[in-house]
């Protein structure tokens, strides 16, 4: 897990370096050009002719160095400074002084973008504190509409690190090859789609300021697997958790089938699905494994059993908002059950009678998209102020926030935030969700605590997401087909 640091912070950390390494400020950009030069070859991108657009700071330095470095390995590249400043950073100026006759120095103003097939965007960089005005407006404009591949240094130029405002100019990239760790701004709606796909490397930054350094933010990696549990030889299915799904209406069974298979997919041992008459048929013959209790009601939930013995109950997906399904709702959360994930359904009630925050049990995880989270909480103007919110609600009544999207958040009662990693727009598909808050019950059942088990059941969903994408393509992707790819993802193959 990579922590997310401010743009001041990471001023911090490369004066840090240069003091405690020791090393140059001049040394330290060549390791970090270095560095975007093997990321950027890893790519396979058929550059054919390459622009490198430079600024005057040093992400232009950056960009001046990159240029020298793909000259060496005998790519043709075009090397144009941008001198919108009579003052060039310090180790702008000294990679400007190694490469000087091989560089167009040129007014923004008489910018082109030409034949070129790929443009590399060094302009600004992550300490941009304003938007981009006058002609650099149009130098961006004209590389957002050339033809040519972009690929930006650390940050889209005219992308602030730390916002999600898209004020001004920006350059939209296809790749950013960012250094270190990924920019809040890349992580959120309203700006993250500047950043194209981003890539982190690690240029080398001191581990002991990364370590000490303060934050709430992080970026999940593949060490979450560590919170799975190994079965022993001896186990039995009572060891790996009991399940309690409510879920499904008429016309809409098919939520409860996909939450409860992905229960059982996750390794839970034991699953009984609580749905009205209706889908007894259904769910009996598409999936026997699971125990059924029937509603009294045809059509609709208008009670939920309690069972004390029920590890985690899975509750939401399709039941409606039914004046009795509200009543039996309320009616069930007055039993306190132990543990207790929700989503869909159960988020617009909750929505709707907010006196039912009061009753979830403590740790319980929920799973909003940004309508349901709007609705629950209050509408929030962007992707920032949403994970603001977040973070007071679950501090304030110790709940998991789920808050799902591109990047979905898992915000934690200490206000912590974990930003996934997996996942693809193939997955904005009906019932994706459905198989997620199963997910997340199988785990919380087979002992994670709810804060592990939702950090790792997200990432397991994104990556079987990726599966099925790498298998059938993004507009093919059904919810279903995540189950079928989910003991991969689980096995982490």
């Amino acid at each position: 897990m990579k922590k997310i640091l401010t743009a001041s912070q990471t001023r911090e950390a490369d004066a840090f370096t240069i003091k405690n390494e020791p090393i140059t400020s001049i040394d330290l950009m060549e390791r970090a050009s270095q560095v975007f030069v093997d990321e950027f070859q890893k790519l396979r991108i058929d550059a054919g002719n390459v622009q490198v657009v430079c600024g005057v700071g040093n992400n232009g330095g950056d960009g001046l160095a990159i240029s020298r470095l793909l000259m060496d390995k005998g790519i043709n590249v075009e090397v144009i400074l941008l001198k919108f400043s009579n003052n060039l950073s310090e180790d702008c100026q000294i990679n400007l002084d190694r490469i000087t006759d091989k560089v167009s120095v040129i007014k923004p103003s008489q910018y082109e973008t030409g034949d070129t097939h790929l443009i590399i965007d060094a302009i600004f960089g992550s300490g941009l504190n304003r938007p981009v005005e006058g002609d650099l407006c149009e130098v961006i404009e004209k590389i957002n509409t050339s033809f040519a591949q972009v690929v930006s240094v650390d940050i889209p130029s005219g992308l602030f690190t730390d916002e999600s405002g898209s004020e001004g100019a920006i350059i939209r990239a296809d790749h950013t090859i960012t250094f270190q760790w990924p920019k809040l701004s890349f992580l959120l709606p309203e700006s993250g789609m500047y950043a194209g796909q981003f890539h982190v490397v690690d240029i080398g930054l001191n581990k002991t300021f990364i370590e000490s350094a303060e934050t709430g933010l992080f970026y999940q990696s593949d060490n979450v697997y560590r919170y799975l549990h190994q079965r022993g030889k001896f186990q039995h299915k009572g060891d790996f958790g009991r399940v309690y799904v409510i879920a499904g209406s008429l016309g809409k069974v098919g939520a409860a089938y996909l939450c409860a298979s992905a229960v059982l997919r996750s390794g839970a041992g034991l699953l009984t699905v609580h749905v009205p008459k209706c889908g007894m048929t259904p769910l009996q013959s598409s999936l026997p494994e699971a125990m059924l209790s029937l509603d009294t009601h045809e059509e609709i939930i208008t009670s939920i059993p309690f069972d004390p013995q029920t590890d985690v109950y899975c509750l939401g997906p399709a039941i409606g908002i039914n004046n009795q399904t509200v009543k039996g709702f309320r009616d069930f959360l007055e039993k306190r059950p132990k543990r207790l994930v929700i989503d869909a359904d159960g988020l617009n009630i909750i929505s709707r009678n907010k006196e039912l925050f009061d009753l979830l049990p403590e740790q319980t995880v929920i799973t909003p998209h940004v309508g349901e989270f709007h609705r629950l909480f209050g509408k929030c103007n962007d992707g920032k102020e949403r994970i603001r919110v977040a973070q007071n609600i679950a501090e304030k009544r110790n709940l998991i926030i789920v808050l799902k999207g591109a990047h979905t958040s898992i915000v934690l009662p200490n206000r912590k935030v974990v930003f996934n990693c997996t996942g693809n727009p193939g997955m904005a598909t009906a019932g994706s969700g459905d198989v997620l808050v199963g997910i997340i019950a199988g785990f919380i059942a087979q002992g994670l605590s709810s804060a592990n088990a939702a950090e790792l059941g997200v990432y397991i969903h994104g990556k079987a997401g990726d599966l099925a994408r790498d298998y059938l393509g993004e507009w093919s992707l059904m919810a279903s087909d995540l189950l079928i790819h989910l003991p991969k993802a689980i096995r982490n193959d």
